[in-house]
């Protein structure tokens, strides 16, 4: 090494490595905000199949369905930190159902809401499917991902 020989790092260096750094958060931050969404849509999925299964309970003591939460023993642990939880009794359908559950959130703070309903048709059969709501108004959209 001479004298004048210099131990930093050039302009152009840095900016390559600044030019890397961007591409690699521009790949990774979508992906990371997808696993986050899908975290959050758990909560969902466990409220309602925690719900089927008190109101199975409370049917079984009452012989017929509830559209109250405190009714059926819904206490979660933890309150619910993302979703709001409504029940439908006796639906037209399609197809005609006993109950429906539907639980809204709006995890990635745009104008739709996210959805799963839990239908349990008059064959006792449930369908749990996950939808959105368009603008945040309206009714469940099953053909749309959010």
């Amino acid at each position: 090494m001479g004298v004048n020989d210099s131990m930093g790092f050039t302009l152009v260096e840095l900016m390559i490595v600044v030019m890397v750094l961007g591409i690699l958060a521009a790949l990774a931050i979508p992906a990371f905000q997808s696993y986050v969404k899908k975290a959050k849509s758990v909560e969902g999925e466990i409220a309602l199949d925690e719900i089927k299964k008190l109101e199975e309970h409370y049917y079984a003591d009452n012989l017929e369905y509830s559209s109250s939460l405190p009714d059926i023993g819904f206490i979660p642990s933890a309150p619910l930190k993302y979703y709001t939880i409504t029940i439908e009794l006796n639906g037209a359908g399609p197809p005609p159902f006993l109950y429906q559950v539907t639980a809204t959130a709006n995890l990635d703070n745009d104008p739709d809401l996210d959805a799963w309903v839990l239908t349990v048709d008059t064959n006792m059969s449930p369908t749990l499917q996950h939808g959105c709501i368009h603008g945040g108004v309206g009714t469940v959209h099953f053909d749309c991902t959010d």
